[in-house]
């Protein structure tokens, strides 16, 4: 098969004594499928923060182990945090979708060949899948599926507090927003670096959503995420509109909608702030992913209900 030349996939896992999960985490990354039947082109960044573990032997054991090894790039030296990791990762990369994945969580081994179907098909600049959380022994414990990400409550701060939060883990997008970013202000950041980002995208892009496992949140004792507190303050500083009374019934609306959007996929063919629909789904019968629009919808209801049997 040939690589498509736009398809190389940048992905930047910043690390820091991490000596427990880092494996589990590289390898979800190296094996993944869309890099072994040659659909894409791997550039993956470890930016280890100066490790005082076995961090990075266990890094180099594996590199030195996988058919990969020569696509990934490791730097490791002090930096001033998680997001400035991150943005030494950014400043390296390479590819024309950028992902970053911390160093206790992990990908389903599908998550890339998936993404690109999407993206290789629509006009997708930035997408998400299902939310997903594991435990410390890795197992799944909870898989939420998502409604709406809707721009304005983006940038006010809702998804997280009032609504669910976008699953970075899970969350890909194309080179071209990295334009967006402002990488010495997300350096700077210390807790709420996901969310400054997706605050830029959503300026100009839609988040759509993949009806899918694509990776997942380890949950674990003494990880910067518990630190909730801390992330809300910092989170509240990026965030700077005010919720008005009209954004607070619709509040109420995406809050039950997106309880009803588990239960059915009917409840999930809705439409963003530009009129297009916003999840793709696995059509078994095309056996491709398609849109959630009301065509499919009506489609599926005649087939169940209208469709004589033998």
């Amino acid at each position: 098969m040939t690589v498509v030349a736009n398809n190389t996939v940048s992905i930047v896992t910043p690390c820091y004594n991490a000596e427990k999960y880092i494996r589990t985490t590289m390898e979800s990354v190296l094996n993944q499928t869309a890099f072994k039947n040659e659909k894409a082109i791997l550039d993956y960044i470890i930016v280890d923060g100066g490790s005082k573990d076995g961090t990075l032997k266990i890094i180099n054991d594996v590199i030195k182990q996988h058919v990969l090894k020569n696509c990934v790039k490791v730097i490791s030296e002090p930096d001033n945090g998680m997001y400035d990791a991150l943005v030494k990762g950014i400043k390296q990369a390479r590819g024309d979708i950028f992902a970053y994945i911390n160093a206790d969580d992990y990908y389903n081994i599908n998550a890339i060949d998936i993404v690109l179907t999407v993206m290789d098909k629509y006009p997708v600049k930035w997408l998400t899948g299902w939310a997903v959380v594991y435990n410390e022994n890795g197992h799944i414990t909870a898989i939420n599926s998502q409604y709406l990400f809707r721009k304005k409550f983006i940038a006010k701060g809702v998804y997280g507090t009032k609504l669910p939060h976008i699953q970075q883990e899970s969350t890909f997008w194309r080179r071209e927003l990295n334009e967006k970013i402002d990488l010495e202000k997300l350096s700077e950041l210390k807790y709420a670096g996901d969310h400054y980002l997706w605050t830029e995208f959503s300026k100009t892009e839609n988040l759509f959503i993949v009806e899918t496992h694509l990776g997942g949140f380890r949950r674990r004792e003494g990880q910067l995420s518990k630190n909730t507190d801390q992330y809300h303050k910092e989170k509240s500083i990026l965030s700077h509109r005010k919720i008005n009374i009209f954004n607070k019934l619709l509040i109420l609306n995406d809050k039950i909608l997106w309880r009803l959007s588990e239960l059915h996929e009917f409840f999930n063919c809705v439409r963003n702030e530009n009129k297009e629909y916003a999840h793709f789904i696995y059509d078994w019968k095309v056996k491709e992913w398609t849109s959630l629009n009301k065509e499919w919808i009506i489609n599926k209801i005649k087939q169940r209900y209208f469709t004589k049997t033998g």
